[in-house]
């Protein structure tokens, strides 16, 4: 298939994916809003039924919330399932076009080096899988422990599993997969909880019973989860593009600091004027993420700086085949993103951008093509880091 054809493939998924998820974000956060509207305890003490009012181009909505009673059966049903399952299937789509894509490192390990499909294709698959499993099994058999215990010990097990897949694979690879951990823990949450819950209700209100509290509370419980997971998993997702924050030697730390910042964020959202208070550690993670960010990594004592004839060399080897006027590698066109290594003149213009992709976020050379190794790119990094010089 051409590369241009792969890449409006790949623009059509993303496209598709970014539409799916705001149908079911938006979704999400309008029902929770509503939900707080109509349990708000200043409006119940003034008798009010907490229905708001909705104003649109067409005229003036009033929205209301029928009982559990046999008698509170509306006969229209609006199911959020569709856009949920869109968002996951495209996601799951772009997962394996990254990873077949030149240059995606999706299937790189921590060195950047390519890793076998087959084999890495199962660690990902394996992780979502236990993911979701950990979770499910963790909410549902530790009644001893109480819901914030419960959140402090998924909170570690995330911490420990982003410092996992970045010790298995690239930065990049660490992020994609995390927030796609999320996305499977968000869609089964969906389909084997919170709909099983809304059915039993429904046909308790056809049956003329009470329905299964135990059962529709745990869907209200993990409606409550995914309203924490909204955010986290979008930002993981953006964050793939910015090797700042992906290609840092400590980016588990800052997924993790990512990760708390944004459920904290959830409550100034979700909670209105009573979660303003979780904006001051919304701020305090978000500085600490900027922090780690600008740590820079450890070095390793070198004797002498590092000569231009050797980082020219390693360009030369690694990556002229495709950055040149005249390329030996014709698949993406003479100077790809209009970088040419040809001259000493043009590595030392594009030194930094040498740095960011080869040495931190590593996504760089292509995949199918990558045989750089760490001292090779360590050696690149301290030339940047020494000034770049043509000495």
């Amino acid at each position: 298939m051409a590369w241009n054809t792969l890449e409006w493939l790949d623009l059509l998924l993303r496209w598709f994916h970014v539409m799916a998820a705001i149908s079911w974000i938006g979704g999400s956060l309008y029902l929770l809003w509503l939900d707080r509207i109509f349990a708000d305890p200043e409006r119940k003490a003034k008798g009010e039924h907490g229905e708001p009012w909705l104003i649109d181009l067409a005229g003036s909505l009033l929205v209301d919330k029928l009982g559990l009673g046999a008698g509170g059966l509306a006969k229209t049903h609006i199911w959020f399932k569709r856009e949920t399952t869109l968002t996951w299937v495209s996601g799951v789509l772009l997962l394996v076009m990254v990873a077949n894509l030149p240059g995606g490192h999706l299937l790189a390990d921590a060195d950047g080096q390519p890793m076998n499909a087959l084999m890495g294709s199962g660690l990902i698959t394996g992780f979502l899988v236990l993911a979701w499993g950990v979770y499910d099994l963790l909410w549902r058999r530790s009644p001893v422990l109480s819901p914030i215990a419960l959140g402090a010990v998924s909170y570690v097990l995330f911490v420990i599993a982003a410092w996992g897949l970045s010790e298995t694979f690239s930065g990049r690879a660490a992020f994609i997969i995390l927030g796609a951990a999320l996305g499977t823990i968000l869609l089964v949450n969906v389909w084997l909880r919170v709909l099983p819950a809304l059915r039993e209700m429904s046909e308790a209100r056809d049956d003329g019973r009470t329905p299964d509290a135990a059962l529709c509370e745990l869907g209200r419980e993990r409606t409550v989860h995914n309203s924490y997971l909204i955010f986290p998993t979008v930002i993981l997702m953006i964050s793939n593009h910015y090797p700042l924050l992906y290609g840092h030697h400590l980016n588990w730390i800052v997924a993790a600091l990512l990760m708390a910042a944004f459920m904290a964020l959830r409550h100034v959202v979700v909670s209105g004027k009573p979660g303003k208070w979780a904006l001051a550690p919304v701020a305090v993670l978000g500085i600490a993420a900027v922090l780690v960010t600008a740590a820079p990594p450890p070095r390793e004592s070198a004797a002498e700086a590092i000569s231009f004839s050797t980082a020219r060399g390693i360009i030369i080897e690694r990556c002229l085949s495709c950055h040149s006027a005249v390329p030996a590698d014709r698949a993406f066109g003479p100077a790809p993103g209009g970088v040419a290594f040809d001259l000493p003149a043009d590595i030392k213009r594009h030194a930094e951008r040498i740095k960011v992709r080869a040495v931190d976020a590593r996504t760089m050379p292509n995949r199918h093509e990558n045989n750089m190794t760490r001292a090779e790119r360590q050696l690149l990094g301290r030339w940047v880091d020494e000034g770049a010089g043509l000495e």
